[in-house]
């Protein structure tokens, strides 16, 4: 990618699925810089052991919402903002966690690149991780929406408000530093990415991998589960540089699959298709099947789903290339490996 030659890039949240697979792709170009941000030492460390001592590679450890975070005495050519929890729990019980770094991580990207346009007239780029939840479907059927479709979102009392609504107030903020100080960036509107990753978070996509890792049943807590948009991390890094390369400036981007390839699921269908594979797997072996079972039997009628429309990012050239079911089968294969390794 002659784009990043001579670079230096800064990933936030870099220990996360996303950032952890930005800095392996930026790594394997042999002339980026990559500066990784963490709360955690000790993630950055075990995860980026390999990369330790390479002189294309540094880390700071620090929360992105505190400005002392940016302290950073080189200049920055792209900000890749994907810091901030994702987790449900995280988002009903601790909002102001999930906020924060939304929030003021942001003007806190977009600040660095105030100082450094006015200081050496080097203008970066910041590359904002926004989210599907700006959107919502308030209809009776799925939908699929367009960048231009930011009329309808939650209602502020609702459980994931927190994180919602920080999304959409970020796109805000980022559009005003765009408009008063000439700041350039993207917004990348990611659909639900899955794929394997250094540290696994507690999401029901990791807790059925888990379940099914050590043989048990994979417990559902509700029926009727609406499908939503899924794309493998592979194909969402694809989307985000070539939205951070080619997107027009100002411009947010759907990096999703819009529902092709059979990324169109609920997480029990998606539960299905991880028991499967691992009875596929292991059954023979005298291994007991894996079944998904539902706590609440009552109405089964999925309640509706949303797609992201992804024309707008294929016009500059991406195009989707992992189906889930092929997405699943190479998640399990690189956490299977990577317990064999360990062992």
């Amino acid at each position: 990618m002659k784009e990043f030659l001579n670079k230096t890039v800064l990933i936030t949240g870099a220990t996360g699925l996303i950032g952890s697979h930005l800095i392996d792709t930026m790594m394997k170009l042999d002339h980026v810089k990559v500066i990784a941000l963490s709360r955690n030492k000790q993630k950055i460390i075990d995860g980026f052991q390999k990369y330790i001592g390479n002189s294309r590679f540094s880390y700071i450890v620090s929360d992105v919402s505190k400005s002392s975070a940016f302290d950073i005495e080189t200049d920055v050519d792209y900000i890749f903002h994907a810091a901030g929890p994702m987790e449900g729990k995280i988002i009903a019980n601790c909002p102001m966690d999930v906020i924060m770094p939304n929030l003021t991580g942001t003007v806190n990207c977009l600040e660095l690149l105030r100082r450094q346009k006015e200081k050496s007239g080097n203008n970066g780029r910041l590359v904002l991780f926004s989210s599907v939840t700006v959107y919502a479907n308030q209809t009776n059927q799925d939908r699929t929406v367009s960048e231009d479709q930011t009329d309808v979102t939650q209602g502020i009392d609702a459980v994931g408000a927190a994180y919602s609504q920080s999304k959409r107030m970020s796109e805000v903020i980022v559009q005003a530093y765009r408009k008063q100080y000439g700041i350039q960036a993207v917004i990348a509107r990611l659909s639900t990415v899955y794929g394997n990753t250094r540290f696994l978070p507690d999401t029901a996509f990791f807790q059925f991998i888990n379940a099914a890792v050590c043989h048990k049943n994979i417990i559902m807590k509700e029926s009727g589960i609406c499908r939503r948009d899924n794309i493998y991390i592979e194909d969402a890094i694809d989307g985000l540089l070539t939205i951070c390369i080619l997107g027009v400036d100002g411009q947010a981007y759907n990096i999703s699959s819009n529902g092709e390839l059979g990324n169109f699921a609920a997480v029990d269908e998606i539960a299905f298709l991880i028991a499967n594979e691992f009875n596929d797997r292991f059954a023979y072996k005298g291994s007991s099947m894996i079944s998904v079972l539902y706590q609440d039997s009552g109405n089964n009628a999925r309640k509706p789903g949303l797609k992201l429309d992804n024309r707008k990012l294929k016009g500059l050239g991406w195009k989707l290339k992992t189906s889930l079911k092929d997405g699943i089968v190479q998640t399990v294969n690189d956490i299977l490996a990577e317990q064999k390794e360990r062992r």
